[in-house]
């Protein structure tokens, strides 16, 4: 499966961008303890089947936020990655921690923006 995001550093509103119309799907992977999605809001719509370790979900044109609450076996001593679940495993966050697992991340997208 080809990847979708990408990682933009330095960009006071984007964290990642990618093309309208993708499905994408998110993937945790603890590096201390075990890590889950417990909830998950894509432009203020719940994503379905949570908890869970994926995520998937269709990007939309704009600058979409969305926003996560990890939930962590190690407490706020809990540690993990979040990787886009595709062919390069894209690294996408490596600061996933239990002592914030509150988190907005802001998904850019227009048409030839480029992914």
């Amino acid at each position: 499966m080809a990847c979708s995001l990408t990682k933009v550093l330095l960009d006071p509103v984007c964290d990642f961008k990618g093309n309208p119309g993708d499905q994408v799907t998110l993937t945790l992977t603890g590096t201390t303890g075990q890590v889950a999605f417990e909830a998950a809001k894509y432009g203020g719509t719940p994503l379905a089947g949570l908890p869970a370790s994926e995520i998937t979900f269709t990007i939309h044109e704009g600058q979409i936020p969305l926003d996560v609450v990890y939930a962590f076996s190690q407490g706020t001593a809990g540690r993990g990655e979040l990787h886009e679940k595709c062919t390069a495993n894209t690294l996408l966050d490596d600061w996933v921690r239990g002592d914030n697992p509150v988190t907005r991340y802001v998904i850019c997208a227009s048409n030839g923006s480029g992914a």
